[in-house]
């Protein structure tokens, strides 16, 4: 084995975290180290480079969490590991992907056409907030069952935000002096209580919309290695919030400087709003779907993800202790302009003419632990685009955005201003 990675100094990284690991990556080529959150780090980039990573990441490398995240997410499927993790997956991917997406497309349009219509009324609206508003009603409704109008909505919503809150608590010893931390610890046993008490009045209306009968029967007799339902439906939740709630925006945010995609997208999303089976349709919707597919590449919502090496491992050639903690920016593999020509331009026809392979794209990972959900949100995020774009053209009267913050999810700093213009042709 070779020597340690080269080193970057980690000077600016919290102002500018992408452009930092970039220079870092032409300086001193695709894998380097560098201090990240106080901790030295192995950071891995280019597409060559996250593809190396994956192949190895099996038995070497395990996912590394907070404290805080363990303490608020329990035995969820990310903070498992070895057989516990495998099973887990196991499990909740039979409600996450294939046949199981088409009994949610009517349940999302029913929850998300209302929320675009409100958009279109009000006339200016916060695109974050907004955002949010959309994947959590949609998460909720598929993940859980619940409709707005139950009474459970709205225990689930003011629960569901404690709990929200304390994961944005400083994740080190000073957690235990936050109030939030012990209130999102309460409101976890409550959102417990309330999965628990689900299943059976779900099972009893025959709820085809809802993904919680079939992971309920999934984690029947389950192993205890396999974690807890409850814990892992907190887990889907919060992914599906702050993914998905990302990549809309960022969408919503491209179609509106890029007027041309927008008005090439419209047909369709009229189209999907009257068949809504054209939403699962691999090869329908080419143009949302590239659309989602760019943004997903330009606008990679996980800054990093993060392992520790668990033995020693090569990586790049160079050598990796046990113990070193070891990350990688999707973005990194997503710029790479050997892969992707003009990288940091907005072009969704590169996924129009010859469709780049989805390996490619690391914006729900990759390897042992890429995301289980990415199915489900790339569902919702096209199901939300086609509901807004039925409504109207998206508009940024106050232009894009300026500052960006990267953690827990890549979005705008401030609130952006944004509109749906209706239109004679978006009617």
């Amino acid at each position: 084995m070779g020597g340690p990675p080269p080193r970057y100094p980690s000077r600016g990284f919290d102002k500018d975290p992408l452009g930092v690991i970039d220079q870092g990556l032409r300086l001193c080529g695709p894998i380097f180290r560098m201090t990240v959150d106080g901790a030295e780090t192995v950071l891995v980039g280019t597409s060559a480079g996250l593809g190396e990573l994956f192949a190895a990441e099996r038995g070497r490398l395990a996912v590394l969490n907070t404290a805080l995240v363990h303490d608020l997410f329990g035995r969820a499927v990310f903070n498992l590991a070895d057989d516990g993790h495998a099973e887990a997956r196991r499990r909740l991917r039979t409600a996450l992907s294939g046949r199981a997406l088409s009994g949610y497309v009517v349940p999302l349009l029913e929850v998300s056409a209302p929320v675009s219509i409100r958009w279109a009324e009000q006339g200016v609206v916060d695109l974050c907030a907004a955002a949010r508003e959309i994947t959590l009603a949609m998460s909720t409704r598929v993940l859980l069952g619940i409709r707005p109008d139950e009474v459970d909505a709205d225990e689930f919503a003011t629960d569901f935000g404690r709990f929200v809150a304390a994961t944005e608590v400083r994740p080190g010893r000073c957690r235990f002096a936050a109030a939030r931390y012990w209130a999102g610890r309460r409101a976890r046993r409550r959102l417990h209580a309330l999965f628990a008490r689900r299943p059976v009045s779900a099972l009893a209306g025959v709820d085809p919309g809802s993904a919680l009968p079939r992971l309920s029967s999934a984690f029947e007799n389950a192993p205890t290695e396999a974690g807890l339902l409850t814990d892992h439906l907190l887990a889907l939740l919060i992914a599906a919030r702050e993914t998905t709630a990302s990549l809309i925006t960022w969408c919503l945010i491209e179609l509106a400087r890029h007027s041309e995609h927008a008005e090439r997208a419209v047909p369709e999303a009229h189209a999907a709003v009257t068949e809504p089976r054209l939403l699962v349709r691999r090869d329908a919707l080419p143009t949302l779907r590239a659309v989602l597919a760019e943004t997903q590449r330009l606008h990679s919502p996980n800054l990093l993800s993060m392992r520790e090496a668990v033995c020693p491992i090569e990586l790049g050639g160079y050598h990796v202790p046990t113990g070193m903690r070891v990350a990688y920016t999707p973005s990194a593999g997503h710029f790479d302009p050997e892969v992707f020509p003009q990288p940091h331009a907005f072009r969704p026809d590169r996924f129009l003419a010859g469709p780049v392979p989805a390996v490619r794209l690391w914006a729900f990972g990759g390897g042992a632990h890429a995301c289980l959900g990415r199915p489900l949100a790339e569902l919702m995020t096209v199901t939300a685009l086609a509901c807004a774009l039925h409504q109207g053209f998206p508009r940024l009267p106050g232009g894009p955005p300026g500052q960006l913050r990267y953690r827990p999810a890549k979005i705008p700093f401030a609130p952006v201003p944004f509109v749906l213009e209706r239109q004679e042709s978006a009617l």
